[in-house]
């Protein structure tokens, strides 16, 4: 298990923030890491990747996140498509700045 879900500091943190707050620094993430994959840096778009896919994590374990678990759990898999896998879904930079920008 990832050692950030598990550290309960970082997680009182988290759960601190409203919902709109956690997608907004999520969100973050996810568009930093699509700057660096359209610029080839791979290792950097991998660690921003990965950065977001926890803080989604902490925001499905988050209790106030229940009636939306199923969206971030969506959210994780359409990512890993986008940045790791064959991109099936067909996401985009502009569908990625449309979702989360929402949010920002």
């Amino acid at each position: 298990m990832d050692t950030i879900i598990n550290n309960q500091q970082i997680q009182e943190k988290w759960f601190s923030l409203s919902v709109g707050e956690q997608i907004s620094n999520i969100g973050s993430e996810v568009l930093r890491a699509d700057k660096w994959k359209a610029r080839g840096d791979m290792k950097r778009m991998r660690g921003f990747y990965i950065t977001a896919v926890r803080f989604l994590r902490l925001s499905i374990i988050d209790p106030k996140n229940r009636a939306i678990a199923g969206e971030l759990n969506l959210c994780i898999d359409e990512l890993a498509d986008y940045f790791i896998g064959n991109n099936t879904w067909q996401t985009t930079s502009e569908t990625l700045k449309r979702y989360y920008n929402a949010f920002i």
